[in-house]
């Protein structure tokens, strides 16, 4: 009898370890507000993607019925992630995935939810109150573009204040609206969601490239003529990723608390050389291993960025910070990019067809580049043409070196920095 007691209580330990398991960055999944077809969530480990599955009638009125990812959040965070709603062509228009900030797991709790539906609309909606009914479209921020596809969205919280901005593929970051909640909890649930928006049906979501991170400060600005405050001495989670230039597909090889920077490719390309304090230490570019110190110290590399007729560099001359190129025979200038954002560190991929850089945004110091704010790295042709961002994320100084491109032109190594 006792052998059958303590069996008994095992399977109940593991089926409580296994509940609660954790979910690659996230803490527990489940169905909120009862929905009639159960839902699930899941992780790849290889592609670093989240897959959920999700029924429910709606996240609308006064009770949701969804699936949810979540994990626990105290104070401001930034939320960044692709979304893509998978299959179910013929499902009702208003089916959904996105972000959502929610108080509770009950089904009429305050929330606030990026929405991507089925039929190509955007919108970010909230319930102030738990038990509130939200309203149509009093309680809706509408975005204007549409499409049936891949987009990129990012939820920001400072303090009581919650931003939605969006981009589809290549794009920039566009700046949707915002919501102040004064009721606020500190502590709130965060996470991806899906949604049938159907009693009886099932949507599947992919998300990935996603990444949590803290915003050093309310009052952060990343120009030191507007602000003369350093936030040197802050440290995030550092992360080694490496972006597909093709699919704008990251992984994650790398995580750590420690200061790291200026990650580049070796020589032969078969590993990834990055600097730790004040040592440079090596890691396998499949994220295979741990990362290992090395002897001595490592060989100048030459980090003039040049092809056979020019040579590449960045400058504040036109007032903005952009790249320029520089003709060797006649030393004419050329500007090479335009726009509001600041372009950094030009990079020219092994094949001398295309040139990778960092780009911050317009309210940062054009002339000095600062660590921790909203940065892109952006892929054009080096014979001219439009800049495509390839990936979205929380960095700026020390996120990209020379030698950022692997040997087969097909990725690029940079630093982002995550939570606290």
């Amino acid at each position: 009898m006792k052998k059958e007691i303590l069996s008994s209580v095992c399977i109940v330990i593991m089926t409580l370890t296994i509940s609660f398991a954790q979910i690659g960055q996230f803490e527990k999944s489940e169905d909120i507000g009862n929905p009639k077809f159960k839902g699930s969530s899941s992780y790849d480990s290889s592609s670093q993607t989240y897959t959920l599955r999700g029924g429910g009638e709606n996240i609308w009125f006064n009770h949701d019925e969804f699936q949810f990812l979540y994990k626990r959040i105290k104070g401001d965070f930034l939320l960044t992630a692709n979304f893509q709603l998978i299959g179910n062509e013929s499902g009702a228009g208003h089916r959904k995935t996105g972000w959502m900030i929610r108080e509770s797991t009950q089904d009429n709790s305050v929330s606030v939810n990026s929405c991507l539906h089925g039929d190509g609309l955007v919108v970010i909606q909230w319930r102030p109150l738990r038990g509130a009914y939200m309203r149509d479209p009093e309680e809706e921020i509408f975005w204007a573009k549409q499409y049936f596809g891949e987009n990129i969205i990012q939820l920001e919280r400072i303090g009581k204040k919650i931003t939605l901005r969006i981009a589809h593929p290549g794009e920039a970051f566009e700046e949707m609206g915002s919501v102040d909640l004064p009721t606020l909890r500190d502590e709130v649930l965060v996470g991806p969601y899906a949604l049938a928006h159907d009693a009886v049906g099932i949507q599947e979501a992919n998300v990935w490239n996603v990444r949590i991170s803290t915003p050093v400060a309310p009052d952060w600005q990343p120009n030191h003529y507007m602000q003369m405050i350093s936030h040197d001495s802050i440290h995030l989670t550092n992360k080694i990723e490496v972006v597909n230039v093709a699919t704008n597909k990251s992984k994650v090889i790398y995580e750590t608390m420690d200061e790291i920077s200026a990650p580049m490719y070796s020589k032969n390309g078969k590993e990834i050389i990055f600097k730790k304090g004040n040592e440079y230490y090596t890691i396998n570019p499949s994220g295979n291993g741990q990362p290992k110190m090395l002897s001595g110290a490592i060989a100048q590399m030459d980090t003039l960025e040049k092809d056979d007729r020019y040579q590449y560099f960045n400058t504040v001359k036109s007032g903005t910070n952009q790249l320029w190129k520089r003709n060797l025979v006649t030393q004419e200038e050329t500007q090479i990019t335009y726009g509001h954002e600041h372009a950094w560190y030009p990079h020219i991929s092994p094949d001398k067809k295309s040139i990778a850089y960092l780009a911050l945004p317009f309210t940062a110091n054009p002339s000095k580049p600062v660590k921790y704010q909203n940065a892109m790295i952006k892929v054009m042709p080096l014979a001219g043409g439009e800049s495509k961002a390839v990936s979205y994320f929380y960095g700026g100084k020390g996120s990209m070196n020379a030698y950022s491109w692997s040997a087969n032109g097909n990725e690029l190594v940079f630093v982002s920095n995550g939570m606290r």
